[in-house]
């Protein structure tokens, strides 16, 4: 059984974690990059072998370094999927106020409606349009409904064309659950979404962003109204 690290060897575990970090950060380590060997690390830092693994450990879980066969630790490129994870677990065990979220989803969801009137293509509206008729076949079954919801507004986000809006607005469904099952289960709020969504679909297909942009607006708009009981 492996011994535990002593306490004073995880705080110099994390020296170096944060010395590599900085590192990363300002480019001087870029993916692909090999890390120097563990004895030169150990010495640069002034730490034992131990406080060095955890160090590694530590980069490695989030998934800054990797092994490369017989190559030794490299500097990896960041996953999408693992940024997006981070700020989506963020938002769902923080109690942001939904003002919060919601001015970012007007900031980034009306500009991803205009630039999906001008750039979509048939094939992923008519996968909007079924995300938006799941919605309305739905009923009070609030789980198939958010999951539509969801569904919808990622197909904005990906006929943008721009995938930052659809790893943003990922990422932000952790803090969109109770606002959309709270939503979802009132009757006026599934009905104006539902509507909403079709005067989306109507503006994209159209290639009119402004129209698309105007309803994304109205939408998020009265999203934030039955959130706060307006």
């Amino acid at each position: 059984m492996a011994e535990d690290t002593a306490p004073g060897e995880i705080r110099r575990s994390d020296e170096v974690v944060a010395g590599l970090l900085r590192r990363i950060l300002d480019g001087r380590l870029r993916p692909g990059d090999r890390l120097p060997a563990e004895r030169d690390l150990a010495t640069e830092y002034g730490v034992s072998r131990t406080a060095l693994r955890e160090a590694m450990s530590n980069l490695t879980g989030r998934g800054l370094i990797a092994s490369r066969g017989g190559s030794g630790l490299r500097i990896t490129a960041v996953a999408p999927e693992r940024a997006q994870e981070a700020l989506f677990l963020y938002l769902r065990d923080n109690d942001l106020d939904y003002r919060s979220i919601h001015e970012v989803r007007e900031v980034i969801e009306v500009h991803a409606a205009g630039a999906a009137a001008e750039r979509g293509d048939a094939e992923t509206a008519l996968l909007l349009s079924a995300a938006n008729e799941e919605l309305r076949a739905s009923g009070e079954d609030v789980a198939r409904a958010v999951a539509a919801d969801f569904e919808f507004h990622r197909l904005v986000s990906v006929m943008a064309g721009n995938e930052i809006f659809s790893l943003l607005l990922s990422s932000l469904r952790g803090g969109l659950i109770r606002v959309r099952e709270h939503n979802l289960t009132l009757r006026a709020a599934h009905q104006e979404a539902c509507d909403s969504h079709q005067a989306i679909v109507d503006a994209i297909t159209a290639h009119d962003p402004d129209a698309a942009r105007a309803a994304m607006a109205s939408h998020l708009s009265a999203v934030f109204g039955y959130w706060h009981g307006d």
